[in-house]
């Protein structure tokens, strides 16, 4: 599961590195510090003299609640889209004391996405998959280290993201990410499946595994939603299926992301299918709900009877032919729709829509 550091996809520039942590064009260029609170103290000693506390003048009026999202700090306005984004969804498991089988993650309630987890026979074959990938790891040790820690710079390839151009786009692919981070976890460790390193010591991955469960992949999850977001946005596609089947470029580098788990020796490429399906399911729920549909779709995938490699041309055909991902299109009440999210969430997603 990559750790994406503030707007880590241009670290690579440097990019306002010297304004980190709240001290974004601070009036004093930085954090509160004992010497700067003294300093300002004695100037504001020498300079209003006596004061008996009563108001000079008044506040302005109330703000919107977009305007004052936007004068948030960092963190706090992280915290806030992160509340509200999170709120309509959940995750049910049958049991809180041993592994599940099953889980789903839902919405208002409802069902979004159910998951099978698959059995130790079944990953036990899948080991095949991850032997041959590990001939790659030599090609691919670049991406594969890079991705631990920051994939958003490989959908920026795509088209041109910066905080300043592109902020609420950035916001946004930020906050799906968290998003997916919350509910993958609870899955990984309702599901608790076994890490390829668990069937054979001659594995040896090339980075360390994850001490959390493998099933589905964070990686998959994230990218794919990622893509899903971004290419609404960027490209102004409602359609991931349509968009998988015709190779849009987001998702040929979420598919190579969650592939490269596999060749890094951390995942099994049911792993990434099981991923694929909840981030592309919740991502397009996401993007459903702030382009004021109603119309959503609900996924299911079987992780006991797939069986294949993990890349795109597989996605799309199980996406398409129901086979191991069954696929239902459910309608919500207009007007529960229109309250899942805050007004000022669809404000803040018409904005990131202006910015393409």
């Amino acid at each position: 599961m990559p750790i994406l550091n503030h707007q880590n996809h241009q670290n690579h520039q440097n990019h306002q590195n010297h304004q980190n942590h709240q001290a974004t064009e601070n009036h004093q260029a930085g954090p509160d510090t004992g010497f700067t609170a003294s300093v300002l103290g004695a100037a504001r000693d020498g300079t209003v003299g006596y004061w008996d506390g009563s108001p000079d003048r008044s506040p302005k009026a109330p703000r919107s609640a977009l305007a004052a999202l936007k004068a948030m700090a960092p963190d706090p306005r992280r915290a806030v889209i992160d509340q509200a984004l999170a709120a309509p969804f959940g995750v049910t498991l049958a049991s809180g004391s041993a592994a599940n089988r099953q889980g789903s993650v839902t919405l208002n309630g409802k069902t979004l996405v159910s998951l099978h987890a698959p059995t130790a026979p079944v990953l036990e074959k899948q080991l095949a998959f991850v032997r041959a990938a590990a001939d790659l790891r030599g090609d691919r040790t670049g991406e594969i280290v890079m991705q631990t820690g920051d994939i958003l710079s490989f959908f920026a390839l795509v088209g041109y993201m910066a905080p300043d151009a592109t902020k609420w786009t950035l916001t946004l692919a930020h906050a799906i990410s968290r998003l997916c981070v919350v509910l993958e976890m609870r899955l990984k460790h309702g599901f608790d499946v076994p890490r390829p390193i668990a069937f054979s010591t001659r594995l040896q991955p090339m980075i360390q595994t994850p001490g959390h469960g493998s099933w589905p992949s964070g990686h998959a999850t994230e990218s794919f939603a990622m893509a899903t977001i971004l290419s609404r946005l960027v490209l102004g596609e409602t359609d991931p299926i349509a968009s998988i089947a015709a190779g849009n470029p987001f998702f040929r580098h979420a598919a190579r992301i969650a592939a490269n788990r596999t060749v890094a020796g951390v995942h099994f490429p049911t792993d990434s299918m099981a991923g694929a399906v909840l981030g592309i399911s919740l991502a397009e729920a996401v993007v459903r709900l702030c382009d004021r549909s109603s119309r959503l779709t609900r996924r299911s995938f079987d992780g006991t009877t797939f069986q294949e490699d993990f890349n795109l041309s597989v996605l799309s055909s199980e996406l398409k032919d129901e086979k191991t991902v069954m696929t239902e299109v459910v309608s919500l009440d207009p007007e529960t729709a229109d309250g899942l999210f805050p007004v000022w969430m669809l404000e803040m997603w018409a904005e990131a829509l202006k910015e393409w």
